[in-house]
């Protein structure tokens, strides 16, 4: 997967899911650890971090070529599917702990015109509308090009507990396996990795650093005129779709998040915290940093051999 786990992200699977009632597979990704490691004496190579919010050029590239390669799997199948791009400029995504960019504050507020963007080009989305004109039998011949025949083939236990399981058959499959080459490898680094994604920012939150500038976050947004508890309670006010803030109000809130999350820390606090445990968590789950980024280099070349050879 393009994000590694960064970013929730629209599919066929989803779009098919929606129409038929059908529990689509998660397409999520993860390695067990195995052997190897650094050889004695020698110090292990820097490992990428877990967490980051921007999605990066990579990203759009690896995104784009499995869009391309499901497409024409799809079309093999006799179905027509359509490509997308890859989003990232959500308020969540780019800010996960509190909004601390005044320009993109000053512009796009907590991001409530991105988000009936996105909700308009899902209303609009192709694929959907595709698959939702199929007669019945073959939308279910549909999922089954897509996901394979059962949930069955790869497997990952979760950090935490728990399982994922998902084909290893169908055009999917087949699409991360010609970027990625080992599959199940890929399928359980990614998926374990974006499952940490999650246990990071728990993390955060729950750290008494975040939480003594929390505190004044608080009082400084009370003194601006916004009581709320959280970023997060704060943004979910102001993108309600039942109570929407007018946009000049969102802008305003917005930008005394921003204010406030620099004169208690908060944005300094949260992004160390991020770095710090986010580190630690890398090298707990090493091996599968490691085997994630070792098949992600070497999804690279292929990735834009795809782009370069197929015609969009």
């Amino acid at each position: 997967m393009p994000h590694d786990g960064r970013r929730a992200r629209r599919s066929l699977l989803a779009s098919v899911a929606a129409l038929t009632g059908t529990t689509a597979l998660v397409l999520l990704a993860a390695v067990l650890p195995g052997p190897g490691g650094s050889p004695a004496g020698e110090r292990p190579p820097p490992l990428s971090p877990i967490g980051g919010a921007a999605v990066t050029p990579e990203d759009r590239l690896l995104h784009d070529a499995e869009q391309r390669l499901l497409r024409d799997c799809m079309g093999r199948h006799g179905f027509t599917y359509r490509v997308f791009p890859l989003d990232g400029d959500s308020a969540s995504g780019l800010f996960p702990y509190v909004v601390d960019d005044a320009a993109w504050a000053r512009r796009h507020g907590y991001g409530s015109e991105l988000l009936r963007r996105r909700e308009a080009d899902a209303r609009r989305d192709p694929n959907r509308a595709y698959f939702a004109a199929l007669p019945a039998d073959r939308r279910a011949e549909a999922l089954v090009a897509a996901n394979g025949p059962s949930p069955d083939g790869l497997t990952v236990r979760l950090p935490g507990g728990g399982t994922v399981r998902r084909s290893d058959r169908g055009c999917v499959a087949e699409a991360q396996r010609r970027l990625y080459a080992d599959l199940g490898a890929w399928f359980r680094s990614s998926t374990r990795l974006g499952v940490l994604e999650q246990l990071l920012r728990s993390r955060v939150v729950a750290d008494a650093a975040y939480l003594r500038s929390l505190a004044g976050w608080r009082r400084c947004m009370v003194r601006a005129g916004h009581a709320f508890t959280t970023p997060a309670a704060a943004r979910a006010s102001a993108l309600s779709p039942v109570r929407p803030l007018p946009k000049e109000r969102e802008i305003a809130r917005a930008l005394a998040e921003v204010r406030c999350a620099e004169e208690s820390a908060l944005d300094r606090t949260a992004r160390r915290l991020d770095r710090h445990h986010g580190g630690l968590l890398a090298e707990e789950y090493r091996a599968d940093v490691e085997t994630r980024d070792r098949l992600r280099a070497a999804a690279l070349p292929r990735a834009r051999r795809v782009l370069d050879d197929r015609p969009a």
